[in-house]
Order: C-alpha cells, then structure tokens, then sequence
C-alpha cells in the first residue's frame, strides 16, 4: 500500500471488520449509528475504498468486504509511524 489511509476510511473498515459483509445500506446503517453519518457521505468514503483497493463491492446488493485484514493495516500504520 503506498497511499494515506484516512480516519473515515479505517471507520468503514472497522465495521466491516466487525460485522464481516455487509451491503452498501447496512455499512450506511451502521455508520449512522456509529458516527452519525448521512447515508451519502457513507456511500461516497465506500466508493474511495474501493477506489483504493480497501474494499470490495460486489452484487448483488452492493455487497461490501474488507479486504485488507485488521492486522495488515495496523502493520502498515505502524510502519508509517517510524
């Protein structure tokens, strides 16, 4: 991985860490909950990780999976931090 991973990024791969697949609408759900974000910004920072290679959307339902593990950003995290 050779870009910044940003705090919102890290909150949608918190939930899907936590909750395994999810379709776009639960990750949205969740995060409303969580964050208290609107159903658009939650679509719009799922669309940045997939662009990123964080997430996999797949049908149908929009399906949502992390696809680095917790451990391989908090590996890569820690690297940045030295």
């Amino acid at each position: 991985m050779e870009y910044k991973i940003f705090d919102s990024e890290l909150k949608i791969l918190e939930i899907l860490w936590e909750s395994g697949p999810l379709s776009a609408k639960e990750v949205a759900a969740a995060a409303a909950g969580q964050v208290g974000w609107s159903k658009t910004t939650t679509y719009t920072m799922l669309k940045k990780c997939v662009e990123k290679g964080l997430v996999e959307r797949t049908e149908p339902g929009f399906l949502c999976r992390a696809l680095p593990t917790r451990a391989e950003i908090e590996a890569f995290l820690a690297q940045g931090a030295e």
